[in-house]
């Protein structure tokens, strides 16, 4: 029998907490074994107790749900980590890329997309509530600089579709299915568009794509 996913669920509203706890376990294969009402106290438990994806809400006493997320993955790199928050704001979004967070869930959404967002993250991809990427695709990007220009005008047109795809948050599994390579293949044009858009770190293929609708 497989073991189920553990999960941290970190929260200061208990009712809150205890809905989200009962749609996750209404889903078989995934169980809260932790809860916390604060960011201090949900450190402390996902450092010690491992659990397999962590559940953080941003706004949170005593130590902030990012902030949380941030000394946690400096501590355990392979975290799975899902933000929660009330608020779409692109600067949030983009720093909680940056530290390597794997999903981002408003929480008007949560009971809906929590499952998938979870699924997600075990599965090495990423998620984002469909809301959140509407909101940050109507936003206007600036900065745009010739730097970036250039460095896109060295992508092939195959690797060009591959980064609009990783974009618009697909999976390198989608991608391969979609575009009927393997995902081997998939993988190495990943690699070969970071090292010619000089990136590094987890997220930064998908900020750049994101940047650089």
């Amino acid at each position: 029998m497989k073991a189920k996913t553990t999960i941290l669920i970190a929260d200061d509203h208990p009712i809150f907490l205890k809905g989200l706890k009962e749609v996750i376990e209404s889903e078989p294969g995934y169980e809260v074994i932790f809860e916390a009402k604060n960011g201090l106290e949900a450190l402390a438990i996902a450092r010690t107790r491992l659990p397999m994806v962590t559940i953080l809400d941003i706004d949170m006493p005593e130590m902030n749900g990012l902030v949380a997320a941030e000394e946690l993955i400096k501590i355990k790199p392979d975290a799975n980590v899902i933000l929660l928050t009330m608020h779409k704001a692109k600067d949030t979004f983009l720093h909680a890329l940056d530290v390597g967070v794997a999903g981002y869930v408003l929480k008007e959404n949560a009971v809906v997309d929590i499952i998938q967002a979870i699924e997600a993250v075990v599965s090495g991809n990423s998620y984002i509530s469909p809301e959140m990427s509407t909101f940050l695709l109507s936003q206007r990007r600036t900065g745009n600089n010739l730097t970036s220009e250039k460095l896109l005008g060295t992508l092939t047109p195959s690797e060009m579709k591959i980064l609009k795809m990783v974009g618009s948050y697909k999976s390198t599994k989608t991608i391969a299915d979609e575009l009927f390579i393997s995902e081997k293949t998939v993988s190495n044009h990943r690699m070969n568009i970071l090292k010619k858009l000089n990136l590094n770190g987890k997220n930064s293929l998908l900020r750049f794509a994101i940047e650089h609708r």
